[in-house]
Formats: C-alpha cells, sequence, structure tokens
C-alpha cells in the first residue's frame, strides 16, 4: 500500500526501530544462552544504562545478583577495529554514573543482520580518552554466547544463602533470650596477657546487633576470669587483669546497661577496683575491706552515668530506662546491694 510522505501519519524514527529490534535479539540471547532474565530500563530513565540481566541460578532461582549493560545496535558500532576487538566510544557524561555505580556494568553492540552481540565490562582501566569522550576495545572473543555465563560470573559478588545464615542467627537470638538467666562470658588468661579484645567486643556487638537482644539482656551479662582461679591474689590486685579491664572500659559505652548489677555480679565492682591506681586491703571479721581514694571512685560512678546517658540516646531507650539503670547502679556502688 502505497502513502504520500506528506500525509499526516505519526513517523517512527529509524534508530528508534533499530534500537528496538536489537533489544529483542538481546533478550533472546540473554534468556537462551545465559538463562537469565533480562530487563528492560525504561527510556526516559536509562542514564546510559538500557537495561539489567538478572543471575538466575540452574533450578530458576532469581539471585538478587545483577548485571547492568548498554546496547547499541547496527553495523556503525563495528566500523572501528582493532586487532583484539572493536572500538565502541562513549559519553563523558555517563562516566560519573558508571564508576559510583555498585554493580557490574557490560557494553553490548550488537549486529543486527548476524544478531551477533560482543561485550565487555565497563572499567576504568580499560578505557582511553577520545576527543571529549572516552572510548574502549570490546574484545572478538567476547561474543555473548553460553561461554559468556561464566565469564560474567566473575564479575558478580558470590552468591550467599542469607536464609540459611539467619536461621542460625535466630536459633542463636532465642537461645539468649530463652529465660532469666544471665549471660556469662569466660575471658581466658591467654587473652588478657596478650591484651586482645576481639573475642569480649565481638561477642557485645552481636548481642547489640538486635534490639530485642538489647531490651532482653538489660543488666544480664557478666565476666569471669577462671584461669586466676589458682592465684591467691584477688582478681583486682592482679596488674594485668586490671590493665586488660580499664582498656576494655574504653572501647563500648554498654557496660553499664549490659551487665548485672546485683550481689551475684562481679564485673563491674571488679572494673570499679581496676580503675583505682591504689588502695588498702585488710582483714576485718574474717572479710577483707578496701580503702580508695573517694575522689576517684565517684569519678568512676559518673563515668558510669555519663556512659548510660550516651548508650540510651544511641539505642534509643527510654527514660524510665535511664532512670531504671541510674538507681541500680546507685544501690550497686554506693548503698550497697542487698
Amino acid at each position: 500500500m502505497d502513502i504520500d510522505e506528506n500525509s499526516p501519519f505519526p513517523k517512527i524514527n529509524p534508530s528508534s526501530l533499530t534500537g528496538e529490534i536489537g533489544t529483542t535479539i538481546l533478550k533472546k540471547l540473554v534468556e537462551t544462552k545465559l538463562g537469565w532474565l533480562y530487563r528492560q530500563n525504561h527510556q526516559e530513565n536509562d542514564f546510559g544504562i538500557d537495561g539489567y540481566i538478572d543471575v538466575i541460578t540452574q533450578i530458576g532461582q532469581i539471585t538478587g545478583k545483577s548485571i547492568a549493560f548498554q546496547l547499541k545496535s547496527g553495523k556503525s558500532y563495528f566500523s572501528v577495529q582493532n586487532e583484539i576487538g572493536f572500538v565502541f566510544s562513549g559519553n563523558k557524561k555517563h562516566l560519573n554514573y558508571y564508576l559510583n555505580l555498585e554493580i557490574p556494568i557490560i557494553i553490548i553492540i550488537l549486529d543486527l543482520e548476524t544478531e551477533k552481540a560482543y561485550w565487555e565490562v565497563f572499567d576504568a582501566t580499560k578505557i582511553d580518552k577520545s576527543g571529549e569522550n572516552w572510548k574502549m576495545t570490546i574484545p572478538k572473543k567476547n561474543e555473548f554466547s553460553e561461554l559468556s555465563k561464566e565469564k560474567l560470573l566473575q564479575y558478580v559478588s558470590p552468591i550467599t544463602d542469607f536464609v540459611s545464615q539467619l536461621e542460625n542467627e535466630w536459633k542463636l537470638n532465642e537461645l539468649l533470650k530463652k529465660g532469666n538467666n544471665r549471660i556469662l562470658f569466660t575471658i581466658p588468661k591467654e587473652e588478657i596477657v596478650e591484651m586482645k579484645f576481639d573475642f569480649i567486643t565481638d561477642a557485645l556487638e552481636r548481642i547489640q546487633n538486635t534490639p530485642e537482644l538489647i531490651l532482653h539482656l538489660k543488666s544480664r551479662v557478666d565476666l569471669s576470669f577462671n584461669d586466676y582461679e589458682n592465684d591467691s591474689r584477688e582478681l583486682f590486685e592482679i596488674q594485668e587483669v586490671k590493665k586488660w579491664i580499664v582498656e576494655l572500659f574504653k572501647k563500648s559505652n554498654c557496660f553499664p546497661y549490659l551487665f548485672a548489677l546485683d550481689k551475684a555480679s562481679g564485673f563491674l565492682k571488679l572494673a570499679f577496683f581496676a580503675h583505682m591506681p591504689f588502695f588498702e586491703k585488710s582483714i576485718v571479721n574474717g572479710r577483707f575491706k578496701l580503702e580508695y581514694e573517694t575522689e576517684l571512685g565517684v569519678k568512676f560512678i559518673e563515668t558510669l552515668f555519663e556512659m548510660l546517658n550516651e548508650y540510651c540516646q544511641e539505642k534509643g531507650l527510654s527514660h524510665e530506662t535511664n532512670v531504671e539503670i541510674t538507681e541500680k547502679i546507685i544501690k550497686y556502688f554506693i548503698h550497697g546491694e542487698e
């Protein structure tokens, strides 16, 4: 049917038609050669990215891993070549977007006649200046085929079954939240002597990752130093223990909130005396008595109050909780726990 070219019909831009044909061919290649998912970007939002290829496992699981791509179709993109491959010219305006994107990007050129496509991962080290823009070589060896699958996976971070990991985390959370028992961490002597803190700081951080655990373990954590049980000295008389505790206190503000404040707990009292450089020990009625500088004792307790204020603010804990712990601290250190 012949129609006058001046007739009032909408017209399609030849380059748009070429692009549509190219996307159709690429979609087929992605789905048949790779077995992955082709996801086209809306043209008005491409910013130099025409779409995404979603990585799918052999049994059809969508992994959450994607590769962004820019597709150029037509003979013109094969006109300049060198011994290695085809020279692609890109727009400078896309560079910052590409370089800040946190997923891999591949540049694809596609021959509409042969329906063959070639690709290369965009990498700042692979491009060169070309006038006001940039250029890169797309190797002839990188023809889009079944072999591309393994190559492309090298640019994607490992696929992890996080659900299985979370199941284990949730089981541990349930154990930690079970009942009203306290959590007692035993610190090996080796950690003390070598001034290592990763074991306890990692454990405390693990507890604080989950708001539910923070709420459940309020005033329920304590430390023990079983390797020193045969030492005739009290723990606060052993310099290496004192030094370790003082350094530990610099690494977190969680101590007044998480650690137990009752007569059965020992760490916070131990920490109190660890911060006393000098004290006198005597035996009265079969029990030892300690005398220390009052000002230093007051300073330590004030530090606990400051740490508690910071902690409650950071974790979004209520004023009522702050007051509750404050009263426990006063009872524990000043009035004496009944």
